[in-house]
């Protein structure tokens, strides 16, 4: 898998997407003037809104009735934690030639996901799109593995 910068547009909206085998497998769109995202994959479509929380590297997220669903927090070296709908979730970023985003959830040792960052400029991140790959990657790791199975025609 791997996260691939699909749009920049002069409206300063960036979409990424999630391909595995030529197959997208999830899009993520945000939009930095608001701090909003979007994700959409199975048939799911989920918005965030997104604040900081005194500190640049920490970061609420809101549903879009505004109630906080979570927390994200990140350090200087790109690693940090996720919290949402009641599950953690750490993760780092190799930054190398082959950049590679790792998800790990419960153990530490067997990650939940890794995917490659081929075509994005890692030091160029905002925390804000940071959070939104971390999310977008942990929503869809997470989805139960018969909706996995089923993709989209």
């Amino acid at each position: 898998m791997k996260w691939i910068l699909i749009g920049n547009g002069n409206t300063g909206k960036k979409e990424y997407q999630l391909i595995q085998d030529d197959l997208v497998l999830v899009v993520m769109k945000y939009n930095p003037e608001h701090h909003s995202l979007r994700i959409n994959f199975q048939g799911q479509h989920q918005v965030y809104f997104m604040e900081t929380l005194g500190y640049t590297n920490r970061i609420a997220l809101k549903n879009v009735y505004g109630i906080d669903v979570g927390k994200f927090s990140r350090q200087r070296n790109h690693t940090g934690r996720l919290e949402i709908n009641r599950e953690i979730f750490d993760y780092h970023i190799v930054d190398n030639n082959q950049p590679k985003l790792i998800i790990h959830q419960h153990d530490q040792q067997q990650p939940l996901v890794v995917c490659q960052l081929s075509s994005i400029p890692v030091r160029e991140w905002s925390s804000y799109e940071e959070a939104g790959l971390v999310l977008s990657l942990c929503s869809y790791a997470t989805i139960p593995v018969e909706k996995q199975r089923q993709q989209p025609r």
